[in-house]
């Protein structure tokens, strides 16, 4: 697992973008002839429906391991009053790809009440949220070394999650906080 953590904060801008937006948009662009516009059941998916929902998936969990590395990497080097709870952050980074998992199999299966989905489709999205946070407001704690307030890590929080733009500008950053960090 360090190994994987260490090439994805070693990893060039360019590399990331395309890792985690070039790739996944092209597979999902070439998935539009292999999965059906609607889906009631497993069946209706053919064989290239799986191998695409799959890749896409694994998308997805490139991201999650980028902001894993680069929010596991960053917690360590700030001042401990200051840091946040990474186990949480770790939790926050588990819950999308799981849910997104058990919610395929179960929709696909049942469907399950609205009244169900929803919380546990926003609880997703929280949680996503709470990992660019927890990464923007990371980067911008240690670059500065002190408290941050809102307005000095809400630029980066907007680069986070707007990730395909942003990766240009944290990227370079992240390499510089790994090298530093390496040869110190």
């Amino acid at each position: 697992m360090k190994d994987l953590a260490n090439l994805f904060l070693r990893a060039k801008d360019w590399q990331l973008f395309l890792l985690l937006f070039v790739i996944p948009v092209v597979l999902e662009v070439s998935a539009t002839g292999y999965i059906p516009a609607s889906i009631r059941s497993w069946r209706e998916l053919r064989p290239g429906g799986f191998v695409h929902i799959g890749l896409m998936f694994a998308g997805i969990l490139c991201l999650v391991a980028w902001l894993w590395a680069v929010g596991s990497f960053l917690n360590p080097l700030q001042k401990p009053g200051v840091r946040l709870k990474l186990p949480f952050f770790r939790a926050a980074l588990i819950y999308p790809p799981v849910y997104t998992i058990v919610f395929f199999a179960v929709f696909l299966t049942s469907g399950p009440p609205f009244q169900v989905v929803l919380p546990l489709h926003l609880l997703a999205i929280f949680c996503l949220l709470y990992s660019f946070y927890f990464v923007a407001r990371s980067l911008v704690t240690v670059n500065k070394g002190k408290q941050v307030s809102f307005s000095d890590y809400a630029k980066v929080l907007v680069l986070l999650y707007f990730y395909p733009i942003g990766i240009w500008s944290i990227q370079p950053r992240i390499n510089q906080l790994y090298a530093q960090n390496r040869n110190s």
